[in-house]
């Protein structure tokens, strides 16, 4: 076993205060990997906890542990937590602390902006889970089918919390993706192509592009949830002509993509951990890598077999079963590919390797099932019942779970420097097996007898009775099994044998620093020609004098910075956006103040005593990081105005007698139109100026900008005062006043940074040319793509709320 210094590593830092503002405070990528890891664990036992209940409610007929509405949010939340605040969370923390590591980088693009998206995510599990304390939490189920969601059916504030805080989850999804594709494009190691990073790198950034197209699906179904508990809008309100069906539609399009988000990079840690432990290079690698962007394409074209039973076309039904099984042929390769990878290879049966077997087994199992759930006469006969939680579980338990555990035993020596105990580790394997098999196996056999998902309690005598007490019974061995897992994780963290720097022997770039890594990650980098360095390096030394190979020198990507940043920022912009959020549920007077706040915050976050966000501008690069970032986070704003813009036609094509005979007035909205494509025009030349190196004229550009940007916004403020009707008066009432307000949302955040960048160019351009030329080119790129992205929205709004 290795223990040396690796090639390009720094000796490990001394210890030192890891206290609460330490942590509060942190931007290094690893310390909020490590947030994200031990936040999601918490939520972790806390979902466990859910299941236990569940299950020891279910063990016989007729127990009262649970009422059934005590029922109902115990599963509901268990789904909520094991989706939104373990496995997404846990999957992120793992790529925060590994993936600018694998590449070579030194932190993440934005680093600030990487500890925001963690408190966000902080902030948005504590929020749901204070439901309990006022009302009950939600109680209809993860997926919160409409109407059921509605005030009528579900009448305390649980739903409404869920749908805020998960707005919240997203916002701190999104932004994490962002920072990934920023980070990957734009900070790789000299010769770390695309093709050559490592696998859970490239299976981390294909997710990345999954989670910013996803999540705003959902995004725009719970906005519209929201305002018809809130404010009674129509959207899926069938008493005013809402039609339930655009949720599942909507929802289900974030739905099955969530699917391949949460196993994609569980898939990448395998490929990681196979070939290390089968002492072989992973076969197929190419194969492999396009089989995963494969499958994040096809993850947005089956969607709908989740809505087999609800009545749509029979050739779209036949579309939607074709493409769920042809899904299951990259997934097969995958499979293919680590088994030719152990053949004949020199395995380690360590625990890692182990949880990777159990994960392929059991997974291909799970695979095997989804492929029954895409024959449509198949699914008819068992769709909502335990088949279908047999075959999910067999998914993300056996996919995910057992992915991030065999992660979790190969990463923790970097991480921690220290080995976690193999005896227990393989307790702990042998135990979650066992308790899985023995959990969710009898369950594919009470789907076929019939019974339901969701209920409280059975009777005696309709042959459920065995396979729930044994199915109960395997969920107390898979307790005991992570009991186990956590007495290692504490034991080892202080008293485990010390790893070494590798201890594996492996070839990817995180092993080339000490272990843990020090703040900056590399003094210098070995060089990198191919998806294995390190074995490349190992390689060359065995042919040449080991005093003749010396490092690479350091790369602009890989310098360490001279000192550790800390700030609490971050940690202030998201409580102000808690207050805004609580505000949501009772007073708007709270959402402003919150608001407010959020600004006071942003000011300190953009002040001038704060370098520009993002990396530095290179020249003759087309774009910077920032200017990426902002294309990507446009991407995904585009599909939540897409995904508002379906509702809204779909919607309108089916308007009752409520909304007959209604028109709208187009003759200011065609001169607010004309001002937006103006502003474009006046937005594109500023920062052509810009790149120009004349920031006086850019002033000009951005301030005509700003000018009609405010008109605009006054346009649509009188047209409000003067519409005659609400946002509550039927369908026409409720698309309207939420496509344009949204849009006008957006507006305004363009002005803000727009605002901004005026004030800071103003600045510079003060202190003379030399202070000016592309110093904030990053955010002058930023704002103007941004802008045109507003304007481009509005277009689309225009044609339909206006001429359609």
């Amino acid at each position: 076993m290795n223990q040396t210094t690796a090639p390009g590593s720094v000796a490990a830092e001394p210890t030192r205060d890891r206290g609460l503002r330490h942590w509060l405070g942190a931007t290094d990528h690893k310390q909020i990997g490590l947030l994200y890891i031990g936040t999601g664990l918490v939520f972790f036992f806390i979902a466990i906890a859910n299941a236990l209940l569940m299950r020891t409610q279910l063990a016989r007929p007729g127990m009262k542990l649970l009422t059934p509405e005590q029922y109902n949010q115990v599963f509901s939340m268990h789904g909520t937590t094991m989706v939104f605040l373990f496995a997404m969370p846990m999957l992120i923390g793992f790529a925060n602390y590994l993936v600018p590591l694998q590449i070579g980088a030194r932190d993440m693009a934005f680093p600030r902006m990487n500890a925001l998206s963690y408190w966000l995510f902080a902030a948005g599990g504590l929020f749901l889970y204070s439901s309990f304390l006022f009302g009950g939490a939600l109680d209809t189920g993860w997926f919160s089918y409409a109407p059921l969601t509605l005030v009528k059916y579900s009448p305390h504030d649980g739903v409404t919390f869920w749908t805020i805080s998960l707005a919240i989850l997203g916002a701190s999804s999104i932004l994490g993706s962002v920072n990934f594709i920023a980070t990957m494009l734009k900070m790789r190691a000299p010769g770390m192509t695309l093709m050559r990073m490592p696998m859970f790198s490239v299976a981390t950034f294909v997710n990345s592009f999954l989670i910013l197209f996803a999540f705003p699906s959902l995004t725009a179904a719970i906005a519209m949830l929201y305002l018809d508990r809130r404010y009674g809008t129509a959207f899926f309100n069938p008493d005013k002509g809402g039609d339930p069906l655009v949720w599942q539609h909507l929802f289900w399009f974030f739905g099955h993509p969530e699917v391949y988000i949460l196993i994609l990079p569980a898939f990448g840690m395998v490929s990681e951990v196979v070939p290390v432990f089968s002492r072989k290079p992973l076969f197929g690698r190419t194969s492999m890598i396009v089989m995963i962007g494969v499958i994040g394409f096809f993850g947005f074209a089956v969607w709908a077999h989740h809505m087999f039973a609800t009545g749509l076309p029979t050739m779209f039904n036949s579309i939607m079963a074709a493409t769920s099984m042809l899904i299951a042929i990259p997934t097969g390769v995958k499979i293919f590919n680590w088994l030719a990878t152990m053949w004949g290879g020199s395995l380690r049966l360590k625990t890692p390797l182990l949880f990777c077997c159990g994960m392929i087994a059991l997974f291909t199992v799970g695979g095997i099932t989804g492929v029954t759930l895409a024959v449509v006469p198949f699914d008819w006969q068992v769709t909502d019942t335990y088949y279908v939680v047999a075959h999910f579980h067999n998914v993300l338990i056996a996919g995910t779970v057992f992915g991030v555990f065999a992660g979790f035993y190969y990463w923790f020596p970097k991480m921690s420097g220290r080995l976690l105990d193999e005896r227990l580790g393989k307790w702990h394997f042998w135990l979650i097996l066992v308790g899985f098999l023995v959990t969710f196996m009898p369950m594919y056999a009470l789907g076929f007898l019939g019974m339901p998902r969701r209920v409280s309690t059975y009777a005696s005598d309709i042959g459920w009775n065995t396979a729930n007490l044994i199915s109960s019974i395997g969920g107390y061995v898979i307790a005991t099994s992570l009991v186990i897992f956590l007495v290692n994780v504490l034991r080892s963290r202080r008293r485990g044998v010390v790893a070494g720097d590798n201890p594996w022997e492996a070839w990817t770039l995180e092993w080339a620093t000490s272990s843990p890594p020090p703040h900056g990650n590399f003094a210098s980098l070995p060089p990198v020609s191919g998806s294995r360095p390190l074995w490349d390096l190992q390689h060359a030394s065995s042919e040449t004098d080991a005093d003749d190979v010396s490092p690479a020198a350091p790369s602009a990507a890989a310098a360490p910075e001279p000192g550790e940043h800390t700030t609490v920022v971050p940690v202030f912009a998201a409580l102000a956006v808690t207050l805004m959020a609580t505000g949501l549920l009772w007073s708007l007077v709270l959402t402003a103040l919150g608001f407010v706040a959020l600004l006071v915050v942003m000011a300190v976050w953009t002040s001038p005593r704060h370098p520009w966000p993002g990396v530095p501008a290179i020249p003759g690069e087309r774009f910077t990081a920032s200017g990426v970032a902002t294309l990507a986070f446009i991407g995904s704003e585009s599909v939540f105005f897409i995904s508002l813009i379906f509702a809204a036609v779909h919607l309108r094509l089916h308007v009752g007698p409520l909304d007959a005979g209604r028109d709208l007035d187009i003759v200011l909205p065609t001169i607010n139109t004309a001002i937006l494509v103006l502003s474009g025009i006046t937005a594109h030349y500023g920062l052509a100026r810009y790149r120009q190196d004349r920031a006086r004229a850019s002033l000009m550009h951005v301030g005509f900008t700003i000018a009609l940007g405010i008109a605009f916004l006054c346009g649509q403020a009188w047209e409000y005062t003067h519409m005659g009707f609400g946002l509550a008066d039927g369908m026409v009432g409720s698309t309207f006043y939420t496509l344009t307000g949204f849009h006008g949302m957006h507006v305004a955040a363009g002005i803000l940074a727009l605002l901004y960048l005026f004030v800071r160019v103003r600045r510079d351009a003060a202190r003379g040319p030399a202070a000016a030329p592309q110093q904030a080119l990053g955010f002058a790129e930023s704002a103007t793509f941004y802008w045109h992205f507003v304007d481009a929205v509005w277009v689309a709004v225009f044609v339909v709320v206006y001429l359609l």
